[in-house]
């Protein structure tokens, strides 16, 4: 991304004595994203800077994969023990508080119930805390079911998990031990969603997530090329056809002054039921016992937009010409083309999922070209049945 990028550069400018000072003050996910982003020698270099217990989180931190949960996650969280009463957990928070024990790292939006190993037995906002009887134990008051992550998870299922459920924080639980070792929380995933909702953008329009407002010429000739390239075959293979029909087109010279809306048509419906597609897919909203309902629905929308601008454009074209059969090809070509695109724009999508590429990568200029290529045959054979 463009802000990776400048970031990388703006540290290359700074020496390692601001770079660990900066560190000291971050919250610990933002100071592990910090200097995951330097080569590892420097890394090594501005971890001698900082005291042991800084130097001990972090590492912890970049020991996970970029794209984690681990990675994500603030190890510093508001934890009491199993048993303890509600009085004294407001009074331990509050007499840190006034101690500054509880640093500007720590998240206060839930509780979180350990038991002696670490392992998480349950949750409660503070609000809840602060409002919970003071004889009661945090135990009676807590929440027993509550939605974890596995540092090894990637970083879009916490985002996905937090923005489903309405979560101001998710705990992080190591698989094998199932101790707690941090929470991942809402401001964290914002940037997430953003970065994921602008690669996915970029992939549709068939362009790489580096290809952004400060990237490169080079890198925005090899990011664009491959997918301009399939929609350049296209074109020709396009042509061709056109010229296979050209005794058709010849018969009836009007016929071309529809060719812009039926194309144009057919793949602006093919586009939206891609999007709508693939959005599904990443979102996880359309699962595999949901797809063919999907299909059928795209297939009905595609059917009633096809009839409905069908209509529109046949008694456009009599109205300008006066010809019932050039009425009737126009009219009957947009509305196969409309319904076809439709299903094919549903399709795709679902059908690269399944051989493990992905759809947003594929989808947008693939289906592009493949309506344009399916608009042009139909518009031509029907035109070619209807006048011999």
């Amino acid at each position: 991304h463009a802000g990776d990028h400048l970031r990388e550069k703006a540290l290359t400018l700074i020496d390692d004595s601001r770079i660990a000072a900066v560190l000291r003050r971050q919250e610990i996910d933002d100071a592990a994203d910090v200097l995951g982003s330097l080569p590892r020698r420097r890394q090594v270099k501005v971890l001698r800077r900082l005291g042991a217990p800084r130097v001990k989180e972090l590492t912890s931190l970049l020991a996970y994969d970029q794209d984690t949960a681990g990675r994500l996650m603030n190890t510093r969280f508001l934890s009491f023990l199993t048993g303890t009463s509600a009085a004294d957990a407001v009074g331990s928070l509050r007499r840190q508080l006034v101690a500054h024990d509880i640093d500007d790292d720590t998240d206060l939006y839930y509780a979180y119930i350990l038991d002696g190993s670490g392992a998480p037995l349950g949750v409660l906002s503070v609000r809840e805390l602060l409002s919970s009887p003071d004889e009661a134990t945090l135990d009676e008051v807590m929440a027993k079911e509550f939605i974890a992550i596995a540092p090894e998870d990637d970083r879009e299922k916490a985002a996905r998990l937090i923005a489903d459920y309405d979560l101001s924080a998710i705990p992080v639980i190591a698989e094998d031990t199932g101790k707690m070792l941090g929470i991942i929380t809402v401001d964290d995933v914002l940037d997430i969603i953003e970065e994921e909702l602008t690669e996915d953008l970029l992939k549709l329009a068939g362009t790489e997530d580096k290809d952004t407002v400060g990237a490169s010429l080079y890198v925005a000739l090899r990011s664009r090329m491959p997918w301009l390239a399939a929609s350049w075959c296209g074109g020709i293979v396009g042509a061709l056809l056109l010229g296979a029909f050209e005794t058709t087109l010849e018969r009836v010279v009007a016929l071309a002054f529809f060719m812009p809306v039926v194309f144009g048509m057919g793949g602006n419906v093919g586009s939206q039921s891609s999007t709508i597609t693939v959005r599904g897919l990443a979102t996880g909203e359309l699962g595999h016992h949901r797809i063919f309902g999907r299909l059928q629905k795209e297939c009905a929308v595609g059917l009633a937009l096809g009839l409905t601008f069908g209509l529109l454009l046949a008694a456009a074209s009599f109205s300008l010409y006066g010809q019932p059969r050039l009425s009737a090809i126009v009219g009957l070509s947009i509305f196969i083309t409309m319904t076809c695109a439709a299903a094919l724009g549903s399709m795709l999508p679902v059908m690269f999922e399944r051989l493990g590429i992905d759809p947003a990568v594929a989808s947008g200029p693939l289906v592009t070209t493949t309506t344009d290529i399916l608009s042009i045959t139909i518009y031509c054979s029907v035109a070619t049945a209807l006048l011999t």
